[in-house]
């Protein structure tokens, strides 16, 4: 039978996680590699949408391919994951993947450029969106490696703040020089900020070995098991996946929407995302933090609760001051719940699989994300238009609370493995 090399980190021998505290330095370099994921973010989410639509793409299309997460992930983030838990190279564990993800998504970002039809875009879409997950799992594992439980929440929040921030800048400069198209030198600038930016906690987050801990080989299968044993971590991947089904009917659709309902102009359109982004970025540090005290079950639960109201909302609005405040507010409660989902995911798992169940929380994405786009294009959007992907918002919101309320349990202490020194 094929054996794979893990860390057995069981009740027995896990230790109690360092006392001392991640430093400030260290989490703007961790945050570093946020900036590039901004930019990223903000391209595929807003810009690709009226770029694919200019190449004649369908809605089905548009939302397929500005989708951050792709199909073939449901097999390959994983597959990331679990390699880059069980694996170890002189530069780290997690590192690899960031090394080599981020420079090929850069290329294909830069053939996308080049494009002059749907096909060969498409194409480039796909190759640059696989390579950048491919770093950005391993990437999120790196969080709960180098930060002790007690302050989880608040790097997760200031790194998704540098995330929105960076997003924010993005489309404020997109909408400052798009006229009637996207500038070539657009895409330039996405490959170059993600490399860079990467760099930074590439070269400024040493990974250490934590030579304490017992390897032994099992089984792929036991390994497999053991994930599966994890019943209340697998519970809550449900409730993301009925939740991502839900928020993927708004983002490729969001800018479309003001500048076809709401009647503004596509530069109107990406300033409000901006906006909505700015408010997502202040409300994630201020809820990452409040998660630290109150938990982030709690801080997640009153986030979707305001994001299920937004939705309603968004049905009935008719004009921009009204769309406005929609926006305010859905930032604020998207803000709460961006910041600790992953955190909270890393209180019902074992630390020495973090990577793996970034992988498959990546994989629960990838799936609901495609079947999002063709719910929402082939039934909300022939009968409702683009306001019809508020309702199903609304409705999957309202349904992945209840599950998260019911069926998501957090123990009442953690073991972990201990923080690295160096990065104390």
């Amino acid at each position: 039978m094929m054996t794979t090399t893990v860390e057995d980190l069981s009740s027995d021998t896990a230790l109690e996680a360092d006392p001392s505290q991640i430093r400030a330095v260290r989490m703007l370099l961790y945050s570093a590699a946020s900036v590039g994921t901004g930019a990223f973010y903000a391209f595929n989410n807003f810009v690709l949408p009226p770029i694919l639509q200019g190449f004649g793409a369908s809605n089905l299309i548009i939302g397929l391919l500005s989708s951050t997460r792709s199909i073939e992930g449901a097999l390959i983030q994983p597959t990331i994951g679990a390699l880059s838990d069980r694996t170890w190279t002189p530069v780290g564990r997690r590192r690899p993947f960031l090394i080599a993800g981020i420079p090929l998504s850069a290329i294909f970002i830069l053939a996308a450029a080049g494009a002059n039809s749907l096909l060969p875009l498409a194409v480039a879409i796909i190759l640059f969106s696989i390579f950048f997950n491919v770093a950005a799992d391993p990437y999120a594992a790196l969080l709960p490696d180098i930060t002790p439980l007690q302050q989880r929440g608040l790097l997760s929040g200031l790194s998704t703040a540098v995330q929105l921030v960076s997003q924010v800048g993005f489309l404020f400069l997109v909408a400052t020089v798009s006229t009637n198209s996207v500038p070539a030198w657009v895409y330039g600038l996405v490959a170059a900020v993600l490399i860079v930016s990467f760099g930074f906690t590439v070269i400024g987050i040493p990974e250490q070995r934590q030579q304490q801990l017992e390897h032994k080989r099992l089984p792929l299968r036991a390994y497999v098991e053991a994930v599966l044993a994890h019943r209340h971590a697998m519970r809550y991947l449900l409730t993301i996946f009925v939740y991502t089904l839900g928020l993927n009917a708004i983002l490729p659709y969001l800018v479309l929407f003001i500048m076809d309902d709401i009647h503004e102009s596509e530069q109107t359109a990406f300033i409000l995302s901006a906006v909505l982004l700015l408010v997502m970025a202040a409300s994630a540090v201020v809820f990452g933090k409040l998660a630290d005290r109150i938990g982030p079950k709690r801080v997640l639960a009153f986030g979707w609760g305001v994001l299920a109201v937004c939705a309603a909302a968004g049905v009935v609005v008719q004009t921009l001051p009204q769309t406005a405040v929609v926006v305010v507010l859905a930032g604020l409660g998207n803000g709460a719940a961006t910041a600790v989902a992953w955190p909270l995911l890393t209180m019902l798992i074992p630390h020495e699989k973090t990577g793996i169940f970034a992988g498959l929380k990546a994989a629960s994405e990838s799936v609901a994300i495609p079947l999002s786009v063709v719910i929402a294009s082939q039934v909300f959007l022939p009968h409702l238009g683009y306001r019809g992907i508020f309702a199903m918002l609304a409705v999957n919101i309202v349904l992945a609370l209840a599950l998260l309320l019911r069926s998501v349990r957090v123990p009442g202490k953690v073991d972990e493995a201990p923080i690295p020194a160096v990065l104390a």
